[in-house]
């Protein structure tokens, strides 16, 4: 087959959905398929890098309105997103490759979709499936997490207006959230949801009646457990045991329901050595609450570090208020490392609470303290977490996965 996948960001850009992209397609060219990447240009893949190849997968970068007439659209032009409504620079990108290239089947990851659905009936259109990483066919945000918690009602204008405002300033979110209801997603022939939450989640999206939706999980390279144990351990760690979290340093992420439980985990420490440190390792942001003795940030980490902070961790802690599902966390299980996640949307179904891993409330500092505290002095119960967690990880690997991808595209090529 010959598809073209349109993804809002892409290599060398890097972030959870980009590393997903980037691990099925260049699976699917290992399994003799054909993969063209259509991207938006941002400042960080350079002006000469309209076309290139990534290891197999062709990308195409193509303009937008953000990025060449009003790059103050977005607070960081180096990771450009695309609006809820098509932008006419980016369609016509989209035109003139379906116009050369001779693609079976479109795939569609995020809101840049919004820029071939008026072309999908058209001359150049082609059957069109899209993966719902998160809840962006429905919520503004992308999250479904509001202030305190995670949204309890689902997408109303006025309320998403309150929400979003914060994030995108009231034009933007006004913008945005105006566009987004108005769609009914004319032109999506079948949908992947990465979990059992975003496809619960898909009911409030307006898709066309009939459309198919599947679950098949985001995805993690195959060999990562190996990349884990075989990276030489960063010397940014410390020298003795700590506890891991990795992700955007943010209350949706959880960060401060962790700072809470971390330092009451150090006030009431009894053991005989000193209580771990906790590393967090992500993207700082305006809302990042104050980081708290004993704590260490890094920011801008090679991915085959991160896979070793997870292989000698004490505890990985992925605390999130709400998740779609959860890349991290995968990783963590290949590392062999003892997962405490939230009990929240993907997250949920990735372990089996005492097995795999252990659950806790999301937003809830209380029982992440009790869990960081029975995981920290219970060994039994850690290995038992070490090994029944990578075999669950195991799931989310490219060999997998994919095979389950092309079922997905055969079936909408013959409907």
């Amino acid at each position: 087959m010959r598809i073209l996948h349109l993804a809002n960001l892409y290599a060398p850009v890097i972030g959870g959905l980009e590393r997903s992209i980037a691990t099925s397609g260049e699976e699917l060219v290992r399994r003799g398929h054909e993969v063209t990447v259509l991207t938006l240009a941002t400042p960080m893949a350079g002006a000469s890098a309209a076309v290139e190849d990534r290891n197999g997968v062709r990308v195409v970068r193509v303009r937008s309105v953000a990025t060449t007439l009003l790059p103050g659209m977005n607070e960081d032009p180096a990771k450009p997103f695309h609006p809820t409504a098509p932008d006419p620079l980016t369609t016509a990108g989209i035109r003139d490759e379906l116009r050369t290239g001779r693609y079976d089947l479109v795939h569609s990851h995020d809101w840049l979709m919004y820029s071939y659905l008026p072309l999908r009936f058209g001359r150049y259109g082609r059957p069109h499936v899209h993966t719902a990483h998160d809840f962006g066919l429905s919520c503004v945000k992308k999250t479904y997490a509001r202030p305190g918690g995670s949204c309890p009602t689902g997408p109303r204008f006025a309320r998403c207006l309150r929400c979003a405002t914060p994030q995108y300033g009231r034009p933007r979110a006004a913008a945005l959230t105006a566009a987004l209801r108005s769609h009914r997603h004319r032109g999506i022939d079948a949908v992947m949801a990465i979990s059992p939450s975003v496809a619960e989640a898909l009911e409030l999206a307006r898709l066309p009646e009939g459309v198919p939706v599947s679950v098949v999980s985001s995805l993690v390279p195959d060999g990562l457990d190996e990349l884990a144990r075989t990276t030489p351990r960063p010397s940014w760690l410390p020298g003795r045991p700590y506890l891991l979290f990795v992700g955007a340093l943010g209350p949706h992420k959880g960060v401060d329901v962790l700072f809470t439980a971390y330092r009451r985990l150090v006030e009431t420490w009894s053991g005989s050595e000193p209580p771990p440190d906790l590393v967090c390792v992500g993207t700082p942001r305006a809302d990042t609450p104050p980081i708290p003795p004993g704590v260490h940030v890094r920011h801008d980490v090679p991915h085959a570090e991160v896979m070793a902070a997870w292989h000698g961790a004490a505890a990985a802690v992925v605390p999130s208020i709400m998740e779609a599902m959860g890349q991290v966390a995968v990783e963590a299980l290949l590392a062999r490392t003892p997962l405490i996640a939230s009990r929240t949307g993907g997250l949920t179904d990735m372990i089996r609470d005492g097995e795999s891993g252990l659950h806790v409330p999301p937003g809830d500092a209380d029982a992440l303290y009790a869990a960081l505290n029975r995981l920290l002095t219970d060994r039994s119960l850690a290995d038992r977490l070490r090994a029944h967690g990578y075999q669950r990880g195991l799931d989310f690997t490219a060999a997998r996965v994919v095979p389950q991808i092309e079922e997905i595209y055969r079936a909408c090529l013959a409907s």
